[in-house]
Formats: C-alpha cells, sequence, structure tokens
C-alpha cells in the first residue's frame, strides 16, 4: 500500500442527526475534497452513529484494527478533534505519539498531528480533548439542570410513569384512562394483602395494564417500582430529594401507605454516609481491591482519617497498611507542584482555541437549525396525521401508535434543544481556566472541600495505587505535558523502570 494513502473517520452525534441525513454526507464530501487536494488515496471510509460519550465506538474501533492491520495506511482525516474523540480512553487509544507512522489530519482546524509534532501542538491538542469531554459533560449537567428546576416547580421533569401521558401544552403530566384506572385498582387490590406480585400483574394484564414500551405484561419488579412510586398519591422524587407535584394525584396517601406496610416496601432509614476525600480513587497494587477510609479516635479525644485497602475474604491482603490522610494530602501537594506551564504555552494554547471556540459556534448554531426544522416537521406530521384520524383516512389504532411514535421523537427532541438551549462557556475562557489550574493547582488544591480535591486529582492523576506504603501514580494528559523539564526527566527516568512513577 502507498505511503500516500489514507482513511476516512466520519461520526454524527445521536440518532437524530443520522437520520436527518445531514452530517454525515457532508463531512465526507468536505473529506474527499480535502483528500484530493493532498493527492490522498482513500483506502476505506468509517462511518459512526453513536454517541460519542461512550468510549469503544463500533467504527472507530474497527478504524483501529484496520490502521493496525495496514501499516501502510499514513493518514487519517477528520473534520476536528470533537469528530474523532470527545473522552479521554479514546485519545489514550489514538495517541499520535504512539502511532509513528500515523499522521492525524483534523482538516477544519488546519492542523496535522504526528509524533513528529511540536510539544504546543500536543499540548494543544490534548487540552482541546479535555474541553471536548467537559462540553459534552456540561451539556448533561445543564440538561439536568433544567430538569431540577422543572422539579422544584412541582411538575414532573420527564417521561410520564404508567397511568399518565405528558401534556405538552402545560409542561406536566396529566392521567391516561383506561391505565391510570388499572393503576388504582393495581394499590386496591395490593393493600388487601390478598395478591403477591406474581399474582397481581397477571390479573392486572388480563384486565389491560401494559408495560408503556413493549405494551408486554409487567415484570415483578415494574409492578413493585409502581406500588412504591409515591409520584401517584401527588409527590415524587427527583435527585434523591422530594417535591409536592402539581399534578392530578391517582390515590390516597393513605392508601399508598397501606400498600407499603402491606407489601413490606417501606424504605427503612439509612445512616448518612460519612464523607472522605480520598476514596473510590485508588486501589491496593497487592491485591487489587480498593482503598476505602475510616475514621479513627484516640484517647485524648481527636480524631484521625486513616485509609487502608478493603482486600478481605479469599483475596486478604497480606501487606494492608494504614495510611494517615494527611499524609496523602502532602503527596498529591507535591504532584500538583510538579506541573509547569512557560508563558510562550500559554499563548500558543490560547491562539488554538480561540480558533477552535469559532469552529464549536458555528457547529452549535448549525444544530441548533436542525433541531427546529426538524421539531417543526414532527409537529407538522402530527397534526397531518390527526387530520387524517378526523376524515376517516386512518383507524384510531393506527393514530394511536403513529401519535405515540411521533411524540416520543418529539420528547427526545425537546431534551436536546434544552441542552443545546443552555450556550456552553467560550473555549478560549475554558482553556485559560485549564492553564491557571495547572499553574495554580497546589494552592488551590490547600482550600478545596473534600469533593473538590477529589475531583481535582481524579482530573490530573491516573492509576492511582498503593505499594508498600507509598502512593504510586501517572499525570493524566495533557498534564503529563506540563511537568517541568527537570521534573519530566526524572519522570521519564522512573519510566524506564518502573512504569508508574513515585510521589
Amino acid at each position: 500500500m502507498k505511503p500516500d494513502t489514507a482513511v476516512i473517520y466520519v461520526r454524527v452525534s445521536s440518532k437524530e442527526q443520522e437520520r436527518e441525513g445531514f452530517s454525515i454526507p457532508a463531512q465526507k464530501k468536505f473529506l474527499n475534497e480535502y483528500a484530493a487536494k493532498l493527492d490522498l488515496n482513500v483506502a476505506k471510509v468509517f462511518e459512526e452513529s453513536e454517541s460519542a460519550k461512550v468510549a469503544g465506538r463500533t467504527q472507530f474501533k474497527a478504524m483501529l484494527k484496520y490502521l493496525s492491520e495496514h501499516p501502510g495506511v499514513r493518514h487519517i482525516l477528520v473534520e476536528k478533534t470533537d469528530r474523532l474523540y470527545r473522552n479521554m480512553k479514546d485519545y489514550s487509544l489514538l495517541d499520535p505519539a504512539d502511532w509513528p507512522d500515523l499522521s492525524i489530519h483534523l482538516a477544519k482546524e488546519n492542523e496535522v498531528l504526528s509524533k513528529a509534532s511540536k510539544s504546543h501542538q500536543k499540548l494543544t491538542h490534548g487540552l482541546k480533548v479535555l474541553l471536548a469531554k467537559n462540553y459534552i459533560d456540561n451539556l448533561s449537567e445543564e440538561v439536568q439542570k433544567g430538569m431540577t428546576q422543572k422539579a422544584s416547580q412541582g411538575l414532573w421533569p420527564s417521561c410520564a410513569p404508567i397511568g399518565y401521558v405528558n401534556n405538552r401544552e402545560r409542561h406536566t403530566i396529566e392521567p391516561d384512562p383506561p391505565q391510570a384506572h388499572l393503576v388504582q385498582k393495581a394499590f386496591e387490590m395490593a393493600a388487601t394483602g390478598q395478591y403477591s406480585l406474581a399474582k397481581l400483574k397477571r390479573s392486572l394484564f388480563d384486565q389491560g395494564l401494559r408495560s408503556a414500551r413493549s405494551k408486554t405484561e409487567l415484570s415483578k419488579s415494574q409492578m413493585s417500582r409502581i406500588l412504591s412510586n409515591p409520584i401517584y398519591h401527588g409527590n415524587f422524587e427527583w435527585n434523591g430529594k422530594y417535591y409536592e407535584g402539581k399534578h392530578t394525584p391517582l390515590i390516597s396517601k393513605e392508601l399508598f401507605n397501606r400498600v407499603q406496610i402491606q407489601l413490606g416496601l417501606a424504605k427503612k432509614p439509612r445512616l448518612a454516609e460519612r464523607s472522605f476525600a480520598f476514596t473510590n480513587i485508588m486501589s491496593c497494587s497487592q491485591c487489587g481491591y480498593a482503598i476505602t477510609a475510616q475514621e479513627k479516635r484516640k484517647p485524648s479525644g481527636r480524631k484521625y482519617t486513616y485509609y487502608h485497602c478493603t482486600g478481605g475474604g479469599k483475596a486478604h491482603c497480606r501487606r494492608k497498611v494504614y495510611i494517615r490522610e494527611e499524609k496523602f494530602e502532602a503527596w498529591f501537594t507535591d504532584a500538583l507542584a510538579q506541573i509547569q506551564i512557560p508563558e510562550h504555552i500559554a499563548q500558543w494554547t490560547q491562539d488554538a482555541l480561540i480558533e477552535t471556540q469559532q469552529n464549536e459556534q458555528a457547529h452549535h448554531e448549525k444544530q441548533r437549525k436542525l433541531m427546529e426544522g426538524r421539531y417543526r416537521t414532527i409537529q407538522q406530521k402530527i397534526n397531518r396525521t390527526y387530520e387524517d384520524k378526523l376524515e376517516g383516512r386512518i383507524d384510531l389504532d393506527f393514530w394511536k401508535t403513529q401519535n405515540n411514535r411521533l411524540n416520543k421523537e418529539l420528547n427526545d427532541l425537546e431534551a436536546q434543544m434544552t441542552s443545546l438551549a443552555s450556550e456552553p462557556e467560550p473555549y478560549v475562557e475554558k482553556g485559560l481556566r485549564f492553564v491557571n489550574l495547572a499553574k495554580q493547582a497546589p494552592v488551590l488544591f490547600k482550600s478545596m472541600t473534600k469533593d473538590e480535591k477529589r475531583e481535582m486529582v481524579s482530573l490530573v492523576l491516573s492509576n492511582l495505587q498503593i505499594e508498600n506504603g507509598s502512593l504510586r501514580y501517572d499525570f493524566r494528559k495533557p498534564f503529563s505535558l506540563f511537568l517541568g523539564v527537570t521534573t519530566l526527566e526524572k519522570w521519564r527516568g522512573r519510566r524506564d523502570s518502573n512504569p508508574r512513577p513515585s510521589a
């Protein structure tokens, strides 16, 4: 295979885009024209239509396998960074430094990356991957924020449970006869104590109660969830908090409480869990079990937090050690102090991120217009099918099927539009915050809360392990590129004999 051979990778971020047929053809056309300009022969095109939030995408993995089996392929052509990978796991699998004969062309960013790229290019590229991941996380947070805001107003923020339907005009839920009547009957029958869950679900299935999606008989777990859901007496739980709903209740609270007692579903109070700064981020190198923490009280009355591995049972750890939390604080502070960023690197980063921000804004606007167009199309289809039903062109059952399908599409699209409606913070500001974080990490670390400290450590360090009373770790990319020259040389020297540096 000739050295000028390339593969093309294109991706849409949702099934909705795939159905619309906009993004994939546009990307392929653009990249084929790009290949022609560079006189590159395109050997294969990989098309992805799965969410990039989940690592291990089918076509992404297929492309990696193809590149391994065809060393003559020297180029990957992709529109931009967030089309290729939007999480750190994918980045680690296709880091240009690990593919010596491969060049990655980010065509719309006017960037070509390879093992020979300069350090500031690698730094900027790593930051873009981090920011792209942050962009996805931000969209998810905005959706959750909107749903929580809706819940605080007493409005159920998601798809209606069995017995209710979503009312789009009022943005709430309302009873769905005859399913609502059957849900009421389920509680009344359960309150008698004469029905097991298996017997209850079979009886209600014979009377017409069906699962919302598959329209089949409910499982015992589904039946149990209905009977333990407070939404049916007027309140509801969302993200661990209870709200007083504004929807119409199907049953009384007294009936709900009787059912909980009758079926043993009444929840017992749980003891509050202690919060520790560095749990759930480290493991024991000896047995592989997680590192946990516990609080000890000295005879003097002073309290201390100790960390140790949870290795027990058959995999009991023979080298279990107990380490004070203050020692971890010092270790992590020293690790963060190793990160250094020269001013000229910060300026290079800013220039590159400004261009990325402009590309993202254009993409954001394009997606908004596509979604608005799709929304109008679905609304028109809903209106047409309703008119067809009134005119007798379609029967009632077919109209219900079509109407339910279209309304579900509308629900999904509304969720996407809600997330898109919240403009993400500018790329430049986020990028500079990452740079400032690296510059001031040790100082900021000392004043952070426990949760913030755990989040910072997880952001900067990986592969955290305790071995013989010492902490071992790796720096995540791109923070590994921020290490000072002296520190970096020492770190590389340790990696030659030890794959993970010790603090």
